[in-house]
């Protein structure tokens, strides 16, 4: 090993977690992947992540065999590194609130082991605020202590988490000691990107305020397909003519389900508590949310519009996860819509390829899984594709339709070839489009 190369302690070992220690990993530097859940880190040192992301368990094997990755329960050994990295995937409630207890607790264990001028490093999910009371904290813990608390705005984009690691499109520093912020900047210099420094508070902010931005983009693109459904338009190509304008660019303004929960909803969450502590009016974000769930409601009106009263029926879901590219479930679309439809009296199957076994069993008195699309087919009255997974492009549709008593599905997110579905002998129907 060798001596010269930089070394980090990366703490809380889901899929933010996993991403750094590959991550960091990847560009020379010895990770040490520290958890306190012993499960967890016995899996790891098998090589076997709790998450599903492409090239992870790859990574974990290679770097672990390289000696370059390795995994521990010990608050300790971050005595052994120059930085540590929080790296929670902070949990959201069901009202959006998010949780930093996990990153409170793992401050309060690691502490009283940190070396004079170890960078703390928070990359977890965090309301404003949050990074200054870290850094206190660490004070009260360790009198020694001499270094100071540096928030940095994850990036992680599931599907596509260790391309987008490596490659992001910036990065934002923030913290209030210049010697501390040069030390990690200094961490980050192989990454090659546009790099923006400033105080702890705004950096937060960025994270709130990208977040609402992209919760404002998806409620405005489906503000105007309710409107192209009413009008006779096609919101899929209005959306596709305004991305192409430069102002616009990679805003998700294109027609489909909104955001079912969690990353997004709890920084627009975040912002409306901080304008009710400060007495402002914040109507745009209260119209985020309305708009939002009336997309939800759209998918219930058009099924019950293409097969009638829903008691008794079996609605059947292409794809069950937050996104294609990830084994997580918990927030995802599908769970969201499948329990509206369960409060309708329907009956809900779906087909995933990637889903987490063990993390279905949470949700299997809700909804059952079958072995594949066909079964899903021949059992449904209508399909629903929720997850844009490519290989549902590639499906044999003259086949699913054969199977089906009257063959319909409801595209949610505009993600299928409408024509080829169509001549398959699928009554195709997407989101905001004629």
């Amino acid at each position: 090993m060798n001596d010269n190369m930089k070394s980090i302690c990366v703490i809380g070992l889901w899929h933010l977690g996993l991403i750094n220690c590959v991550g960091f990993a990847d560009l020379g530097i010895r990770v040490i992947g520290l958890d306190f859940n012993k499960k967890i880190i016995s899996d790891l040192q098998k090589g076997k992540p709790p998450i599903y992301e492409p090239g992870l368990e790859e990574r974990i094997i290679k770097h672990t065999r390289l000696k370059r990755l390795h995994f521990s329960s010990k608050a300790i050994d971050v005595s052994l590194v120059e930085y540590v990295i929080i790296a929670y995937d902070s949990p959201v409630n069901e009202k959006d609130e998010v949780d930093i207890s996990p990153v409170i607790n793992a401050i309060k264990k690691i502490a009283p082991y940190l070396k004079s001028h170890t960078p703390v490093i928070i990359t977890s999910q965090i309301p404003l605020g949050t990074s200054e009371k870290a850094e206190v904290l660490i004070r009260k813990l360790n009198k020694s202590w001499e270094s100071g608390v540096v928030y940095i705005p994850e990036n992680l984009k599931l599907g596509v988490a260790i391309e987008r690691f490596i490659h992001p499109d910036m990065l934002v520093f923030g913290g209030k000691n210049a010697v501390v912020l040069r030390k990690v900047l200094d961490l980050y210099q192989s990454i090659d990107t546009k790099k923006f420094v400033m105080d702890k508070s705004s950096a937060e902010m960025v994270k709130h305020a990208l977040n609402t931005y992209l919760a404002t983009s998806i409620a405005f693109g489906n503000e105007i397909a309710h409107l192209c459904e009413k009008l006779g338009a096609d919101a899929f190509l209005v959306g596709k003519a305004l991305k192409a304008d430069k102002r616009i660019g990679q805003a998700p303004i294109l027609p489909g389900l909104g955001f079912s929960g969690g990353t997004l909803a709890r920084d627009v969450k975040q912002l409306l508590k901080f304008s009710r502590q400060y007495r402002y009016k914040a109507q745009l974000l209260k119209s985020i949310f309305s708009i939002n769930e009336s997309t939800f409601e759209q998918i219930i009106l058009k099924t019950i519009r293409r097969i009638g009263n829903l008691k008794g029926k079996t609605i059947g879901f292409l794809g069950l996860t937050y996104k294609p590219g990830t084994s997580t479930l918990r927030r995802s679309s599908a769970i969201k819509l499948i329990n509206l439809f369960i409060n309708k009296g329907a009956q809900c199957l779906a087909y995933d390829p990637k889903v987490d076994k063990n993390e279905f069993r949470s949700y299997s008195k809700i909804i059952k899984k079958v072995a594949n699309v066909y079964e899903l087919a021949k059992k449904s009255d209508i399909l629903l594709l929720v997850t844009e997974w490519p290989e549902f492009k590639n499906l044999n549709y003259n086949s699913l339709a054969k199977n089906m008593k009257k063959p319909i599905i409801i595209d949610t997110k505009n993600f299928l070839d409408s024509e080829i579905i169509k001549k398959s002998g699928f009554i195709y129907e997407g989101y905001g489009r004629r």
